[in-house]
């Protein structure tokens, strides 16, 4: 019996030195990743500055290019057309447009904005309002605007016209 209690004995040691220890009860802290210094090894060079991409890919217009006397045709109404003349420093004048009145006008890179005011005996407001558009093109005859309030799609096209005359 003394062997039996023994060789018992042994067995349980040797199960127990055997076995994995089991997990500690110690609360382990997380490290703070964001004290370590790490050197930086991009260069200010080589990081794009979004800025200056905008910049280059934005289309701009200057004040010069869209002077003058710009008209569609009026819709319904053949031969009739209306429309706008740009002056220097900001004038506009309306043609055609008697119920609209234009007060002055301006160009932000591809924006045009447009002050204007309703005239006549019947409108009951007569509250400013400024027309923002997007000139989606511009050559030396044609104007293509896409007003920002307008359905996806929807442009106005404004031929140039020669001369003074209304």
């Amino acid at each position: 019996m003394k062997k039996c209690l023994v060789v018992s004995v042994i067995c349980t040691v040797i199960i127990t030195a055997c076995q994995q220890p089991s997990p500690s009860s110690k609360t382990v802290t997380a490290e703070d990743s964001s004290l370590i210094d790490v050197k930086d090894t991009v260069t200010p060079e080589t990081i794009p500055d979004s800025v200056t991409l905008v910049k280059a890919d934005t289309v701009s217009y200057t004040e010069d290019q869209l002077l003058g006397r710009w008209l569609q045709p009026v819709p319904g109404v053949d031969k009739a057309t209306q429309g706008f003349q740009l002056k220097k420093k900001g004038v506009i004048t309306s043609i055609n447009t008697y119920s609209m009145v234009y007060d002055k006008w301006s160009v932000s890179h591809d924006t045009l904005l447009l002050w204007s005011h309703a005239e006549g005996g019947q409108q009951k407001d007569s509250a400013a309002v400024i027309d923002t558009t997007l000139i989606k093109a511009l050559t030396d005859s044609t104007l293509v605007l896409f007003p920002i309030k307008a359905a996806e799609g929807y442009l106005e096209e404004y031929k140039k016209v020669k001369g003074k005359k209304r």
